[in-house]
């Protein structure tokens, strides 16, 4: 089984409907429900949280957890993938995967809302179809998705709410000797040469889950692709510096002039408290596909992590 949710009329065969609900099913339904105060969200410290994480083009992997979503309780006890389109060439969509409740169909599921430049809306109509946030997914024409976590948590007041997922933005310097280590935007990685940019940062105590790394880029002006890759490698105090490593293997990227965004998204599956992290993009200015005549700016990397308060 992988998702189920109720309790809907019984008696009929669609959806989640079931001609009587059985023992198993109202003790999951009771424990997803004592886990949340609000009337809807992610239940906290069920399962995995419903957490997402980016695992291959095109491809979103929702891990196990319950929710509330329109009065309905939602159990998801097995991770499932969920599939991104891919944008439109040369662009980069922003969707939402939100949980859906239909009252035709009769089921809470896992949906995706395809935006555009900007994030769809999502639908709140009590008893007909209503969502609830999961997670912002921007992907780009090549498949790669950059998820930023949109969850609420039906047992956690709004105040609180906004401390459980804490972003830290780590500084980046670059290893460019011909310009400013550090320009008035970020690190500057400059066109046809091959330079990097670095940062570094401690896995604070209060982490529990779901870290992940988003480089984040500025581009003043030009236009064109860049080639960049990107990895993180991580270890604890006298353990190897990478012990645990996540990377991207070189890409073709097309800048975006005027804006920040994250152009590389990395999940640390086996993070904890007290990591050493060492973060790296490399822009290799040489190769000719890189043919964006500009220099781009390494502003730093988003950390973002789960924590237990």
């Amino acid at each position: 089984m992988a998702d189920i949710s109720g309790f809907w009329t019984t008696g009929g065969t669609s959806g989640d409907q079931q001609v009587s609900y059985t023992q198993a099913q109202w003790s999951t339904a009771s424990k997803i429900l004592s886990a949340c105060i609000g009337f809807e969200g992610v239940a906290s410290n069920y399962l995995n949280e419903l957490a997402c994480t980016y695992t291959g083009a095109n491809t979103v992997a929702m891990n196990t957890g319950g929710a509330l979503v329109d009065g309905k309780w939602y159990l998801n006890d097995a991770s499932q993938n969920i599939t991104i389109p891919s944008a439109s060439a040369g662009t980069t969509r922003v969707d939402r995967i939100v949980l859906r409740a239909s009252w035709a169909g009769y089921t809470v599921a896992p949906t995706v809302i395809t935006g555009t430049v900007s994030a769809p809306a999502i639908t709140q109509t009590s008893g007909t179809t209503y969502d609830i946030l999961m997670y912002r997914a921007s992907v780009t024409d090549a498949g790669v998705v950059t998820l930023t976590d949109e969850r609420t948590f039906a047992n956690v007041t709004a105040a609180k709410t906004a401390n459980r997922t804490r972003t830290v933005l780590v500084q980046a310097v670059s290893d460019n000797t011909t310009t400013a280590v550090i320009d008035d935007y970020g690190a500057p990685l400059v066109d046809a040469a091959a330079h990097t940019a670095h940062g570094m940062f401690r896995v604070p105590s209060d982490f529990v889950s779901g870290m992940t790394v988003d480089v984040i880029v500025y581009v003043g002006t030009g236009s064109g692709n860049v080639r960049l890759s990107s990895a993180v490698n991580y270890g604890a105090l006298n353990e190897a510096y990478n012990t645990h490593s996540a990377s991207s293997a070189e890409s073709t990227y097309t800048v975006t002039t005027s804006q920040v965004k994250s152009y590389i998204q990395h999940s640390l599956t086996s993070a904890a408290a007290g990591d050493y992290l060492f973060m790296y993009v490399y822009r290799d200015g040489e190769d000719a596909l890189d043919n964006a005549a500009t220099t781009i700016y390494v502003v730093g990397f988003l950390v973002s992590y789960t924590a237990d308060s």
